[in-house]
């Protein structure tokens, strides 16, 4: 979806969303199509060039950075401070301003300036039970981020959320399909494989299944891979695999 005016209205806003997906590579292709989406959109209210950085935390999962330009996506991938607003992303509540007037982050903001901005918002994004996020508009030095900014800034951050939590579960919905394709494939060699053990050997499954996991143990590979070799081996080589859609009465 287009990034459209930033004085809609409702009940125009009623139901926004941004598309996340398309053309997005994962998790991380959707966080900087959001940071592109996010400073096209906060620099029509603010009427100047305000640049996007954004961090995502997840459990059991490195963190994933963008940034509108290559100065925000820098300041993204800082995050190993732990002392900005991208680094508390899950303890942020309400958007902050951060400026040179202000005692918090004083570390986070002599990096602001050494990278030529002179103030940033930071917006929490609330997304699912293990994540965590943030987006932070940079200002230009010696801007100001007025109320009307901060309440669109906050606006903004809404759909954002709803957004990338969208985004987010489609990834996680093509993982799992692919996962499942590769559990298909490998266990569609491995029984081949033990098919092949089973004609040559005069065994049962099982042991043909033994001489797999043994050769696995004594080469250091994986099940698959031994299964696979027996395969290509095959005067005609290895099957392809095929995944037919179940058949509807």
């Amino acid at each position: 979806m287009a990034v459209g005016p930033a004085d809609n209205v409702e009940p125009e806003r009623q139901g926004f969303l941004l598309d996340l997906v398309t053309g997005a590579d994962g998790d991380a292709g959707s966080l900087q199509k959001l940071t592109d989406a996010a400073a096209r959109w906060i620099s029509t209210t603010a009427g100047s060039a305000l640049e996007c950085a954004a961090v995502l935390h997840r459990q059991r999962s490195c963190s994933a950075t963008a940034g509108s330009t290559p100065a925000a996506a820098a300041l993204a991938s800082e995050d190993e401070h732990g002392d900005g607003p991208t680094a508390l992303g899950s303890a942020l509540v309400v958007p902050a301003v951060i400026s040179q007037a202000g005692a918090r982050w004083q570390g986070y903001r002599r990096r602001l300036v050494d990278r030529g901005f002179g103030s940033a918002l930071a917006v929490p994004l609330e997304l699912q039970p293990g994540s965590a996020g943030a987006l932070v508009f940079l200002g230009p030095a010696k801007y100001v981020f007025n109320a009307a900014v901060i309440n669109e800034a906050a606006w903004f951050g809404e759909v954002a959320s709803h957004s990338l939590k969208l985004a987010l579960d489609v990834h996680g919905v093509i993982r799992a399909g692919d996962n499942l394709k590769q559990v298909l494939e490998s266990r569609t060699s491995i029984d081949v494989a033990c098919g092949v053990l089973m004609a040559q050997n005069r065994c049962s499954y099982a042991e043909a299944f033994s001489k797999l996991a043994g050769t696995s143990r004594h080469r250091n590979l994986k099940v698959r891979s031994v299964a696979e070799s027996i395969l290509r081996s095959l005067p005609s080589g290895a099957p392809g695999t095929r995944f037919d859609p179940p058949a509807i009465a």
